[in-house]
């Protein structure tokens, strides 16, 4: 089956202006972050909470991904990219976000797209891959903007190989559903999950949930394998 322009990956810059075009609309009724949100995610400061903080929970709850081939939801400008490699030992990298312009200055962090880096705008309910195509999948709090997130853990589940490994970090239902942050910030309210709600939503998505932690039910880290049959 063919599969739409939105769905290709982008392998140079000239593809990524296009795409900008072709996605302008999508993008504009999709699930975006908010000016605020922009601010506090893409800035040295969060960079830096991830690589000492959020990181290294999960390589000591899931241990590293030594020359796997992996994929990064939700990459953002591509700090994950970068802590994947160092941190987790990948050979290589697949990655994309739904919005065009933080693709972009991912692009700009890892010039060229090629070799052991793709970078693509994309939506982690339709992954273009063939099934069990990565050996792990990271999430660095991505799931609390996705609407049907129960559909994107089965895409997810979809594209690891049998034996793969889910590394999640996540912001839970009391942060998202705070007053004042859900003034501050926009994430859908409706259908949210605490670190019990994931972990349940993980079983039923067939992964066996090797691990889990949260701090002060705000947020979660989540270790979940594919299970080989």
């Amino acid at each position: 089956m063919g599969r739409s322009f939105s769905d290709k990956i982008i392998r140079s810059q000239s593809e990524f202006k296009l795409s900008i075009i072709c996605h302008c609309f999508i993008f504009t009724v999709a699930m975006r972050l908010n000016l605020i949100e922009h601010i506090l995610i893409n800035n040295p400061l969060r960079q830096l909470v991830q690589y000492l903080f959020e990181a290294r929970k999960l390589l000591h709850m899931g241990g590293r991904a030594d020359n796997g081939h992996v994929l990064e939801i939700g990459c953002g400008s591509g700090a994950g990219i970068d802590l994947i490699f160092s941190a987790f030992g990948a050979a290589t990298v697949d990655a994309f976000d739904l919005d065009p312009q933080v693709v972009g200055r991912a692009l700009q962090r890892h010039p060229g797209n090629i070799g052991n880096v793709r970078l693509w705008v994309g939506n982690v309910r339709h992954i273009p891959v063939p099934d069990g195509w990565y050996d792990a999948v990271f999430n660095f709090g991505v799931l609390h903007h996705v609407q049907r997130w129960r559909s994107a853990l089965d895409e997810i589940y979809r594209v690891l190989k049998p034996g793969g490994r889910f590394y999640c970090e996540e912001i839970l239902k009391k942060y998202i559903t705070h007053p004042v942050f859900r003034r501050l910030l926009y994430h859908p309210q409706y259908d949210r999950f605490d670190q019990s709600e994931l972990s349940t939503a993980l079983g039923g998505a067939g992964f066996h949930v090797k691990d889990t932690a949260e701090l002060f039910d705000l947020y979660g880290w989540f270790i979940a394998d594919k299970p080989i049959k």
